[in-house]
């Protein structure tokens, strides 16, 4: 299993929120790259970089920081948050370092526009399924998406698509645990694809159920920033 450490990027900070919302905002950094070296020099497998103001469509956004970070670090990097039209997919496809693109919100507006990534990329492509009792939501949680957690994750893996980013909305900054019983019935039901969870983890317990639900890489926020987990500790386990 892969650590990956999140960095959520609002106007320029390093924040957490908490159900995705502005209302329970952390900020925890006003140095998002020193944040991302950190994590690099602490032993983390990769980084998630969250563009918060291109998700929630407020402010200015952060893609220069998120340019400047991919560039600094040597580790890999999985950008996400407001990714709408195919020309910043594929800018970001383009860059030199092979990162890996997050999309939600455009994948489920607009599903033809996989069939529009060649298939040599689209192993550098993540979905990612955010729900709320196994409704997929949008636009930044704000809207329900029209489709079920193993309908969207059935359709995407029929289109090439082989990593899915699962967020349970519930458990999101909440450090009350991964949801496990879903990862177990996705685990049963789908064959051939990566998970990479997202969510509540706030303790060694909690990686050691992931690792036992074959998650091929686990989001470590709040619990890095709270200082409840270190790398260091991860590592040893995963």
């Amino acid at each position: 299993m892969k650590s990956i450490a999140a960095i959520d990027l609002l106007d320029g900070q390093v924040v957490r929120l908490v159900n995705g919302k502005l209302e329970n905002k952390t900020v925890y950094d006003d140095n998002p790259l020193e944040v991302a070296k950190k994590w690099e020099s602490e032993g983390v497998d990769m980084l998630h970089l969250v563009d918060l103001n291109a998700a929630l469509n407020i402010g200015k956004n952060n893609s220069e920081i998120i340019l400047k970070i991919i560039d600094s670090v040597d580790i890999r990097v999985q950008v996400a948050g407001g990714i709408r039209t195919i020309n910043s997919i594929n800018r970001l496809l383009d860059i030199k370092k092979p990162i890996k693109v997050v999309i939600g919100t455009f994948a489920f507006k607009q599903p033809e526009i996989i069939q529009k990534i060649s298939k040599k990329r689209l192993n550098r492509i993540i979905i990612s399924v955010d729900h709320n009792k196994e409704n997929v939501m949008i636009s930044g949680w704000k809207e329900f998406s029209g489709i079920k957690l193993f309908d969207a994750i059935r359709f995407y893996k029929e289109l090439g698509i082989k990593e899915f980013l699962l967020t349970n909305i519930d458990k999101d900054g909440t450090l009350e645990g991964p949801d496990i019983e879903t990862l177990i019935k996705i685990n049963n039901t789908f064959k051939d694809i990566k998970i990479v969870s997202s969510g509540g983890v706030s303790n060694i317990i909690d990686i050691l159920k992931l690792r036992n639900v074959n998650c091929y890489a686990v989001i470590l926020g709040k619990a890095l920033y709270d200082e409840k987990l270190k790398i260091e500790h991860v590592q040893e386990l995963i």
